[in-house]
């Protein structure tokens, strides 16, 4: 069974939470958010809400992301929200195909695509051109038209200045970064301890909200 130690170490509280084996310190591997938040992540009731902020430009999420996603599949009343990060207004285009690959539901199968042909491919797909061409040369896993219907779409055009104001009021200045239980906040750490420490926050917050 997971165990949950508290100290107080230098008039400091420090937080360590043992899972698999290691130890986890608040300041090092994760902080703790302070004060209202301007626009707070959505919740759901019985569940551990774990927000990555992430980008289809960045190498280190394009790693994470299996790893990420198996750890997912063995959870229990644990919500996972994805949102690609906006800085003043750049990566809008893949902000629209992060909201229509979630409201089409297209999975972990169709984000790989996105990373590849991102960060191997050197494909921008913020230009229409080069979308078209990548859903048109993924037939099998996406039906073009359906996606291009949903993304200029009303709702889906709205959801970049959504996850704008998402990553503002979370600070967020990398990716990428997790937020886990609406407050806790990963340090960048190498794939397998950033997991790690999600799962050892996810046992935290189960604690303190009493979620089975």
């Amino acid at each position: 069974m997971k165990k949950t130690l508290l100290a107080i170490l230098s008039s400091a509280l420090i937080c360590q939470v043992f899972a698999d084996n290691i130890t986890i310190t608040q300041g090092t591997d994760y902080t703790v958010l302070s004060g209202p938040i301007s626009k707070p992540l959505p919740t759901k009731a019985g569940k551990v809400n774990v927000t990555e902020f992430y980008s289809y430009a960045c190498i280190h999420c394009s790693v994470l992301e299996p790893i990420l996603d198996k750890w997912y599949a063995g959870t229990k009343n644990v919500d996972l929200n994805r949102i690609q990060v906006v800085w003043d207004n750049n990566f809008s285009g893949y902000a629209k195909i992060n909201a229509t690959a979630q409201a089409l539901n297209l999975g972990a199968n169709f984000n790989q695509h996105v990373f590849e042909s991102t960060m191997t491919n050197h494909k921008n797909l913020e230009d229409k051109t080069q979308l078209q061409a990548f859903l048109n040369a993924n037939k099998s896993i996406v039906d073009p038209k359906k996606f291009m219907a949903t993304y200029n779409s009303f709702t889906v055009s709205t959801k970049p200045q959504e996850y704008a104001q998402y990553t503002m009021a979370y600070n967020i200045t990398g990716t990428p970064t997790f937020i886990v239980g609406g407050k806790y906040v990963t340090s960048p750490a190498q794939p397998e301890k950033l997991i790690k420490v999600i799962q050892a926050l996810v046992d935290k917050v189960k604690k303190e909200q009493k979620i089975k």
